[in-house]
């Protein structure tokens, strides 16, 4: 199946990103040179390219000052300031629920053709109705309101009996293809902040380390995803081989015996000190009460993992 144009490049043309903040390009030019809002990479030809960040960034500013607020003085807020001032401005105003309701409204119509795509077996239709959300919904709201609840509503399927294995494996295998597919349109070779992804020891569920994967690499980390069920040993030489800034694990089946304690201490352990140990999924909270002592950081989901990235990518400018 051929890629959406939309994805030929690693990042958004300020034409896009006018179209989904709002904002004309000559005000998001004067933004930037003014103000400083965001800082855009350059193609090789000299244009501007944006990220997913960039975009949700610039459309909480662009709502703000619709409602009053000058740029000049939440132009250098970070992005968790920004939400809560939306937060804060959404009990005053009912304004913005509109346009997410509207937005809600597409996700879940798209999770409803992916399910029943699945339910057919046609495999397909589920890859066509994943990738065109994939194009007008962006990353991060593709990730969270349409890949994680196709994810959760097939697997609750599959434990009622009302899913069969075999659809359940059909879904599966084609969102793994469709994350695959993402994670490859937006890699880069450039020389930027590097992700390692993988699961620990043990953990054969992947879908919550590709996603982790791809919401790297739309920020413009360059990821390299090593998959599920990799030995400590192993993590480590690939962290150290490939010069790694961080390392993200997914843990998502449950562990009461408390080796997956002592994995994570081994890798945090053998880690270079530099490199960061970041850990999410289902049961990362398992490990929550031993984070400190472990030295890793544990995130509740994909929003939050994304802000991490952007406060260490930050960090390195």
């Amino acid at each position: 199946m051929a890629e959406p144009q939309l994805f030929s490049l690693p990042r958004y043309p300020v034409r896009l990103v006018a179209q989904r903040t709002g904002l004309t390009p000559h005000l998001l030019r004067a933004w930037e040179r003014r103000y400083h809002v965001v800082a855009p990479t350059r193609s090789e030809g000299g244009h501007r390219l944006y990220s997913d960040l960039d975009i949700e960034r610039l459309r909480r500013l662009r709502r703000l000052t619709d409602r009053g607020h000058t740029i000049g003085q939440i132009a250098q807020l970070p992005l968790d300031k920004l939400v809560d001032l939306e937060r804060s401005a959404a009990r005053e105003s009912g304004a913005d629920r509109v346009e997410e309701a509207v937005q809600s409204e597409t996700a879940r119509a798209a999770v409803r053709a992916a399910l029943r795509a699945a339910r057919r077996y046609d495999a397909g239709e589920l890859q066509s109705v994943l990738e065109r959300t994939a194009v007008t919904h962006g990353v991060p709201a593709f990730l969270e309101d349409v890949v994680a609840n196709v994810v959760e509503q097939i697997g609750h399927g599959w434990s009622e009996g009302s899913v069969s294995v075999a659809q359940e494996h059909l879904a599966t295998a084609v969102v793994r293809r469709v994350l695959g597919w993402l994670l490859g349109v937006y890699q880069t070779d450039a020389p930027t902040r590097h992700l390692l992804v993988a699961t620990p020891a043990g953990q054969v569920h992947e879908l919550g380390a590709m996603m982790a994967a791809v919401s790297a690499a739309a920020e413009g980390w360059k990821v390299t995803y090593l998959g599920p069920d990799v030995p400590a040993e192993d993590l480590v030489n690939a962290a150290r081989e490939t010069d790694a800034d961080a390392v993200a694990l997914s843990i998502v089946r449950p562990d009461d015996s408390g080796a997956q304690v002592e994995w994570l201490r081994a890798v945090r352990e053998s880690l270079p000190d530099h490199v960061s140990l970041v850990v999410g999924g289902a049961s990362a909270l398992g490990v929550q009460g031993v984070s400190e002592e472990l030295g890793i950081r544990v995130v509740s989901s994909l929003a939050e993992f994304r802000l991490l990235l952007h406060q260490n990518d930050g960090d390195e400018e």
